[in-house]
Parts: C-alpha cells; sequence; structure tokens
C-alpha cells in the first residue's frame, strides 16, 4: 500500500502530514511546489517529499506553462513510486496525472470561490471531501463524484494534536500575549482586486495597534516585496516591528497573541478555534468563517471600529482562556483526518478487492 499526497501551500502540507502516523510513514510521500514556506515546511514534517516546480505568479501564460511542467515531472515521480490512492485538496497538475494513470484520487476543499481548480480537479476524483455547511456549494458535482461531508473545519486537524508552546515567541524575544500578529493577503490572487487590497486593511490596523498599544506587531508576510513594503511603512516602530521571514511553529504564535490579523481564510480560522481573537482582513465573506463564528469562536469581519479592536485587545488573554475554546472545538466538530483515513481505507480495500 503507497499513498500519494499532493499539498500547494503549508496548510496542506501540515494538514496531510498527519496521514503519516495512521499508515506509516513509509507508506505515504508528498509531492510539493516552491512556494511560501513549502519546501522549509515539508523538510520538517514529511519523511519523504518531493518538490516540484515554482509558483508562477499572476501571469496566465506562465501558469499554463509551469503546469505543464510539473504534470511531466509528476508522471516520473508518480510512474517510479506506484502509488495506490492520491489524495490532494484540489491540485489541478497532481489530479491530471493521476486520472490519467489510473490512480483513484481523494480530493477535497473549503473553498467553493475557487470555481476554476474544483471544476478541473473535482470531476476527476473518486471521492471528494467537504465540510457540511459547504455541501450545497459543491452539489453540482453530486453525479460525478461521491461527496462526503464532516461537520467541522480542515484547520481542526492541527488544532487538535499540537500542543502551543510559549517557547516559540519567546524565541522572537516576545512574552506571550505581548504581541499582535499581521498576515496580509494572497496579492497575487485572482479574488483580490488588486496587490494594494490584499495589504492595506492589515497594514492599516497594524498602524492602528502601533500608536495606541505598546504591543509588538509580528508581520507575516507571503512575499519579499510584502516585507519590504511593511517594513518601510512601518519603520518609525522599527523596535517594536517582528518581520518573521522563514517557517515557524504558527500554531504557537497565534495562540499567544492578544490578536491575530489576516487577509486569509487559514490563519484566521485556526486562531479562532484556539480561542485568540481574529480579524479577517479577507475581501468578502466566508462561508467557514460563518460556521466559525455561529459555533461562539471569537473570529470577526473587517472594516471594524477603533474602538472595538482597542476592546479586543483588552479581552482577558491566558492559557485557561484559550483553552476553554480548544476544549468547545474537540467537544463540537469532528477530526478531518479520521474522515480522510477512512475514505482511504474504502478506496484501498476496494483495490484489493
Amino acid at each position: 500500500m503507497k499513498i500519494w499526497v499532493e499539498a500547494l501551500t503549508p496548510k496542506q502540507i501540515l494538514l496531510f502530514s498527519y496521514i503519516q502516523d495512521i499508515f506509516g510513514r513509509q507508506n505515504v510521500f508528498l509531492t510539493t511546489r516552491d512556494y511560501d514556506l513549502n519546501a522549509n515546511l515539508a523538510s520538517k514534517r514529511w519523511s519523504k517529499h518531493f518538490l516540484v516546480g515554482r509558483y508562477p505568479g499572476a501571469s496566465s501564460i506562465a501558469k499554463t506553462r509551469e503546469s505543464i511542467k510539473r504534470q511531466e515531472k509528476l508522471i516520473d515521480i508518480v510512474s517510479s513510486e506506484k502509488p495506490d490512492v492520491h489524495l490532494t485538496f484540489v491540485s489541478p497538475d497532481s489530479v491530471r496525472v493521476a486520472f490519467g494513470l489510473g490512480i483513484p484520487v481523494i480530493t477535497s476543499s473549503d473553498s467553493p470561490h475557487s470555481d476554476a481548480v474544483s471544476r478541473l480537479t473535482i470531476p476527476l476524483s473518486r471521492i471528494f471531501v467537504t465540510p457540511y455547511f459547504l455541501l450545497e456549494d459543491f452539489e453540482k458535482y453530486n453525479r460525478l463524484v461521491e461527496v462526503v461531508g464532516f461537520e467541522g473545519v480542515f484547520e481542526l486537524a492541527w488544532i487538535l494534536r499540537e500542543k502551543p508552546d510559549p517557547k516559540v515567541p519567546r524565541e522572537l524575544g516576545l512574552e506571550p500575549f505581548s504581541y499582535a500578529l499581521v498576515r496580509p493577503g494572497e496579492e497575487k490572487s485572482y479574488y483580490y482586486p488588486s496587490p494594494a487590497f490584499a495589504t492595506r486593511m492589515p497594514l492599516s490596523i497594524a498602524r492602528m495597534i502601533l500608536r495606541r498599544t505598546d504591543l509588538t506587531v509580528i508581520v507575516y508576510p507571503r512575499y519579499p516585496d510584502q516585507a519590504l513594503l511593511y517594513r518601510r511603512l512601518l519603520s518609525r516602530w522599527n523596535n517594536r516591528v517582528k518581520i518573521l521571514e522563514g517557517a515557524t511553529d504558527f500554531v504557537s504564535l497565534e495562540y499567544h497573541a492578544r490578536l491575530v490579523i489576516t487577509g486569509g481564510g487559514t490563519m484566521a480560522t485556526e486562531s479562532a478555534l484556539l480561542g485568540t481573537p481574529s480579524i479577517s482582513t479577507y475581501p468578502g465573506e466566508l462561508k467557514v468563517h460563518k460556521f466559525i463564528r455561529k459555533r461562539g469562536f471569537p473570529l470577526y469581519k473587517a472594516p471594524l471600529p477603533q474602538s472595538f479592536i482597542e476592546k479586543l485587545l483588552l479581552l482577558e488573554t491566558g492559557p485557561g482562556e484559550r483553552e476553554r475554546y480548544i476544549q468547545r472545538a474537540k467537544k463540537t466538530l469532528q477530526d478531518p483526518i479520521s474522515v480522510f483515513a477512512r475514505e482511504i481505507t474504502r478506496i484501498i480495500n476496494r483495490n484489493e478487492n
């Protein structure tokens, strides 16, 4: 038995890494691309991984060329490894290769707004896994693939398994609960109208925090140009601004933050599950965030009044408050890793029969 996993983002690399603990590290391998912190995280979390291609940027021509190159390299790797099943979020490259080579595919997604990649991948899958609250958004695929829902969110996988460590912020020279964590948006993605839109709101909130409090601001940029921009525009508070330049234990960093501000969906979700007040500057409303809010987790949608943000910064903090939310998540939400393991086992059993 061998399982091939493709993960294109740090979130996916972490999420699927727990599959190794269930099926044995010698039976699972990862393919990923050179993007964000992928290479660093894959080296830390995976026993066997292949770095295949890179993120090409915003150009549609570059994206198409890179996709073709990746597929050619993936064919060589997979032909050698001979996996029995393929697990991915919605990677067009790996799904196309797996389908062409007759390898059954399990896809998953919590991003119905990413319609293009969904159309390129889900119809070629054997099984598609998504949270229950998104089943309606993906119902058009019901006649093409077996759709499996679960009562939870993908981020819960590492909230249940990773233990927050106060040494992580201290290694950055910070005491727990003495800082805010800021993550700009994915400026090169289609769902942001412009690069400026992806950075403007997180930057504005960071400035407000630096002006109105004595907290440190940690900036976790997606690209070097974002790091340069934030370093320049926050230079007057240089001694209270830290720019992260490598992978770290983000569960620990989010858990011990007073506030998290992010232009992406994942960090806001996982921070709120940890009990850390989180502000999403993502354009529009994500259903996953609505789901989290309705379950009583502290996730908020920008823009927000300055007075409200100041109140969030004054909320009671500490391990006791954080643990209360983590226990709520454990008791009320379903672990996605158990769902993946069940579906992988079903496919392998079918193959053997």
